[in-house]
């Protein structure tokens, strides 16, 4: 081997190595550096010549390859090199590449990278204004207790919904409670702004829906009759009328 000052050494040589003592393993990594190096071979035992000539096979192989590819650079280069078009067109693609970069700098907004400040700002933007929305609700319903279990999740979906639109749903809800005030009295606050108002929306509010009245009398299925407890109490004490 001539004209390399280095060489391949591969894992698959070590299963021939293992086979060896240390100093056939020596005797044999210098004569695999004297091939490479084109000086003269060491002489090796039987052992070590044979796992030395699979080695020597391969760096024949390696070295053949690698001198192809010289020849064909040498043979390119005699054509004058790298055809001018290619490098020219090398050239404006670093060009662009460098305007590329400079125009991301000068306009950082282009790029794609998410605004994360400026979601956070609208973040809380929302909450606020779900907050002072809520505040402005509470102040119209009749009941208000249980203030503390909306939570903000909440809040905001009922900004969601639309301040009119509660509005609207609270308006009804109190006339109903207007109307049945004999028998009903008003949720809390919070089972309202909970789930309550759901009822009372556009989608869902049914007009004129009728109430179950309160119960005159403990028995819930029977009208109260009039009776004379007199005359009924002569009659279970077989007493007659005077």
């Amino acid at each position: 081997m001539a004209e390399k000052n280095s060489f391949v050494m591969y894992t698959e040589y070590l299963k021939h190595i293992q086979k060896m003592d240390m100093e056939q393993r020596g005797k044999l990594f210098t004569a695999i550096l004297c091939y490479a190096a084109g000086e003269e071979i060491p002489e090796l035992d039987a052992a070590a010549d044979m796992a030395f000539s699979f080695i020597q096979d391969r760096m024949d192989r390696d070295n053949a390859t690698y001198m192809q590819k010289c020849e064909k650079r040498r043979e390119a280069g005699k054509l004058g090199g790298r055809p001018k078009a290619n490098g020219f067109s090398e050239k404006q693609t670093k060009a662009k590449k460098a305007n590329g970069f400079s125009e991301k700098q000068n306009n950082p907004d282009t790029d794609n990278e998410p605004d994360t400040d400026n979601d956070t700002d609208k973040k809380i933007n929302t909450l606020a204004d779900a907050k002072a929305m809520f505040e402005r609700l509470w102040k119209l319903y009749p009941n208000k207790k249980g203030k503390g279990q909306v939570s903000d999740t909440q809040k905001k979906r009922l900004l969601a919904i639309g301040e009119d639109r509660l509005v609207k749903a609270i308006d009804r809800y109190s006339l109903e409670l207007q109307k049945d005030a004999d028998w009903r009295k008003a949720q809390y606050g919070s089972t309202f702004f909970n789930s309550g108002y759901v009822d009372y929306l556009d989608e869902n509010y049914v007009p004129g829906k009728e109430q179950k009245p309160a119960c005159k009398n403990q028995f819930n299925d029977f009208e109260q009759r009039e009776c004379d407890y007199a005359d009924l109490e002569r009659t279970l004490l077989n007493t007659p009328i005077r």
